[in-house]
């Protein structure tokens, strides 16, 4: 059965990015950052839940499955050991290593999404993948130097940048997928249908 759950994916990406993007605002102190916990879990456990059932279900067509459900449980899992962390008061550069890493994931996959046309509006995917990847692999060198103003100030740029391109990604996501016209305007669920 197909089923299509990448609205719910995009809305999580836009909350964690806008968590994120505070969070460096706000200025990144492990003794101010407990409170920060209990949100980077929710956005990391909807990553990992979703994320998983997508990689071991592949409810959507071929390679979308690898593209998004993939990404997505290294996204969640980044959160949700950055939510561990900022609730033990523990120090967060072992986490953007891993960060680091899911980066790069994004990052390569930006290039296949655009490379391959992979979604309806490439363009825009590879601008908020790339973004996110490049979030995950500067992590480290924004959090060691978190008190350095041009760091920081760069950070928050790249934040932005990568959470408009996100929150538009959703938006064309959430308008064409409500649509009643569109394609999922008249689906109904096997039980449903004569």
């Amino acid at each position: 059965m197909f089923v299509d759950y990448l609205t719910l994916f995009m809305g999580d990406i836009v909350a964690g990015f806008a968590l994120l993007l505070f969070f460096v605002w706000s200025g990144m102190e492990i003794e101010k950052s407990k409170s920060f916990a209990p949100a980077f879990g929710a956005v990391g456990l909807i990553g990992v839940i979703s994320g998983l059932h997508m990689v071991l279900t592949w409810p959507l067509p071929g390679v979308h499955n690898i593209v998004f459900g993939e990404a997505f449980v290294l996204y969640g899992f980044v959160f949700l050991a950055a939510a561990y962390a900022l609730a033990k008061g523990w120090d967060l550069m072992p986490v953007t290593i891993f960060a680091l890493t899911a980066g790069a994931y994004a990052v390569i996959l930006s290039g296949v999404i655009l490379g391959y046309g992979i979604t309806r509006n490439p363009t825009e995917t590879f601008l908020a993948y790339l973004g996110a990847g490049l979030t995950g692999i500067l992590s480290p060198i924004v959090w060691k130097f978190r008190n350095n103003k041009v760091v920081k100030t760069l950070a928050i740029i790249l934040l932005i940048l990568t959470l408009l391109a996100w929150f538009i990604t959703m938006y064309g996501s959430l308008t064409g997928h409500t649509n009643p016209e569109g394609s999922f305007g008249k689906w109904l669920p096997p039980s449903m249908k004569k």
